[in-house]
C-alpha cells in the first residue's frame, strides 16, 4: 500500500505541480487573483533558477572522493535503465553513472565483485526486470558472470536495501561493501542499508559540478533543467523524511 500510494502521489513534489495550481486558483479566487499571479511569477522564478537550484542540491549531495582500499562487494542501485523495444537497446537514464562507475571501479581492482539491486519499479509492470538487464551488459563489458550478483525483486530504495542485505549477510557476513549511487539520493540510501544492518562506504555518483557558475543566463535566467533539479531534490527530501518516520 506504501509502494502504491507513493507512486500515485509522486506529482506532489513536483514544483511545476505548484505552480499550476496556483494559477488555477488565480482564476478561481478573482479577489485575490493579482496577489496570487504573482506569488505564482515568484515561486516560478524560484524554481527555474539553476544558480539556487544547484547550490541546494551541493548542500544536500554526499561528496565524492576516490577509494583508498578494496571492497568486497560495490552494490549498485537501480533507476539505470529500461528496454526499449523498438531498437531492442537499453536506454540508460541520467543516472546510469552508477552502472559506468561500478564498471570502472571493477576494472581498477578496487571492487571484487558487483551486487546489482533493482526488479521493476513501474507501477504497473511491464516485465522488465532491470538487474537481469545490468548483468547482461556487464557481461558484454569484460566482467565474467561469477563477480556479478543481482537482487532483481526490489521496487524501491527500502527494498534494495532489506532485499540486498539477505543476500550479503548470507554469502559475505563479514564483507566490506562500496554502496554505489547518485550523491542526492546516498543519504536515502545509506539510511535503509543501515535499518536493514549492512554497513557501507559510500560512492556518489552523478554529483551536481563542484564549482559555481557566475554566467549572468545561469545566475539569474530561468531555466527548465532546474524544475527537474527540484524535482529529484524535493522526492529525496520526502523519501528521507517518510524513511525516517517509517523506520
Amino acid at each position: 500500500m506504501f509502494y502504491i500510494a507513493s507512486k500515485l502521489l509522486a506529482f506532489l513534489g513536483k514544483p511545476i505541480f505548484w505552480v499550476f495550481i496556483l494559477l488555477i486558483s488565480a482564476l478561481i479566487f478573482k479577489t485575490k487573483r493579482r496577489k496570487i499571479l504573482l506569488f505564482s511569477l515568484i515561486t516560478f522564478y524560484f524554481f527555474t533558477n539553476s544558480f539556487i537550484a544547484d547550490s541546494c542540491c551541493r548542500i544536500w549531495e554526499t561528496p565524492r572522493y576516490a577509494p583508498t582500499e578494496i571492497y568486497d562487494i560495490g552494490i549498485v542501485l537501480g533507476g539505470i535503465a529500461d528496454y526499449d523495444n523498438v531498437t531492442h537497446a537499453h536506454n540508460f537514464k541520467k543516472h546510469a553513472d552508477r552502472i559506468m562507475d561500478a564498471q570502472q571501479l571493477y576494472h581498477q581492482e578496487k571492487i571484487k565483485k558487483i551486487l546489482i539491486s533493482g526488479g521493476n519499479g513501474m507501477l504497473f509492470n511491464d516485465g522488465y526486470i532491470e538487474a537481469n538487464a545490468m548483468r547482461d551488459y556487464l557481461l558484454l563489458n569484460q566482467i565474467p558472470s561469477e563477480d556479478i550478483l543481482i537482487e532483481n525483486t526490489s521496487r524501491n530504495t527500502k527494498e534494495n536495501a532489506f532485499n540486498s542485505a539477505k543476500i550479503l549477510k548470507k554469502k559475505y557476513p563479514k564483507g566490506n561493501f562500496l554502496l554505489i549511487t547518485s550523491a542526492s539520493h546516498m543519504k536515502r540510501a545509506q539510511f535503509c542499508f543501515e535499518k536493514a544492518g549492512i554497513i557501507t562506504q559510500a560512492f556518489p555518483t552523478d554529483c551536481t559540478t563542484s564549482y559555481t557558475n557566475f554566467g549572468v543566463e545561469y545566475m539569474f535566467l530561468p531555466r527548465v533543467n532546474a524544475l527537474e533539479v527540484w524535482e529529484n531534490l524535493i522526492h529525496e527530501w520526502i523519501g528521507y523524511i517518510v524513511y525516517k518516520i517509517k523506520f
